[in-house]
């Protein structure tokens, strides 16, 4: 017993030297210059039931856990990413179109009914490595043409790997079809990752960590154009739809849970 009691003491003793792990750094924040133009007939993501917005206020998506904003240039030394691999997906006339490129930087496109959805982010190192673990030229080119049903009835799914910027190997199939396990191991994290962008608004969203000054002009969700007009006692920003007499005061903490961009193609 003396034994044990001698441990517990030891292991507490050295427990309570262990520095703490420092918090994370804060995420940089931004003028209206880092955020992005709101699309025509554009959203932020795609609509959830009051329920999951208020979990999803609450807590990460797993998928995005470390993950970073992609504000400005993504230029790598003054050149452009070189690109890993492109998603697509069409179902009538819904098209998705998802693609990582070195370091981590992801885009999707979206659009068809209920509007488009642009946004980009950065990966951390570990999950771009998980994400592309099961992917590469070789494996894809293991699936043969014949092993896949063709595209039919305007579906249409299509994966490119590649392997350098003038090489690349890929397969178009019918997403509504059952696919080889080899292909399946491949699209099912892509499809996690598709999902998980569209549903987050934070990180995805440039209007996060936007400091907003008096003037600037923010699209909101119902596609409206606001204008920041005051900022009171540092924190509460009160903007005003340029087209109709509606006032809004917001936490500027939360201005990305309702505005998706700046004007511009909205306004074309």
């Amino acid at each position: 017993m003396r034994w044990m009691v001698l441990l517990a003491f030891v292991a507490t003793a050295a427990l309570a030297q262990t520095p703490p792990m420092p918090p994370p750094e804060p995420e940089p924040t931004h003028d209206i210059t880092g955020v992005d133009t709101a699309p025509l007939g554009g959203a932020i993501s795609i609509p959830l039931p009051e329920k999951e917005r208020r979990r999803l206020k609450k807590y990460e998506i797993p998928e995005l856990v470390g993950s970073r904003q992609a504000i400005g240039s993504q230029l790598i030394d003054g050149r452009l990413r070189k690109p890993i691999l492109d998603y697509i997906s069409e179902q009538g006339p819904i098209h998705q179109r998802l693609s990582i490129f070195e370091q981590g930087l992801v885009v999707i496109d979206a659009h068809g009914a209920g509007g488009t959805i642009r946004k980009k982010l950065l990966i951390p190192d570990d999950a771009l490595k998980n994400y592309v673990k099961a992917i590469s030229t070789a494996s894809l080119g293991e699936v043969r043409p014949t092993d896949v049903s063709l595209p039919r009835d305007g579906r249409r799914s299509l994966l490119r790997i590649y392997d350098t910027t003038d090489y690349f190997v890929q397969r178009e199939f019918d997403p509504m079809s059952t696919l080889p396990k080899r292909l399946a191991d491949m699209i099912v994290p892509l499809e996690d990752l598709l999902r998980a962008i569209y549903e987050d608004r934070a990180v995805s969203n440039s209007v996060a960590n936007y400091e907003p000054k008096v003037g600037d002009q923010l699209v909101g969700d119902d596609q409206k154009i606001y204008r920041v007009t005051r900022i009171a006692e540092g924190h509460i920003v009160e903007l005003q739809c340029i087209s109709q007499p509606t006032r809004l005061f917001v936490e500027m903490k939360d201005l990305y849970l309702y505005f998706i961009g700046t004007p511009g193609a909205v306004t074309r």
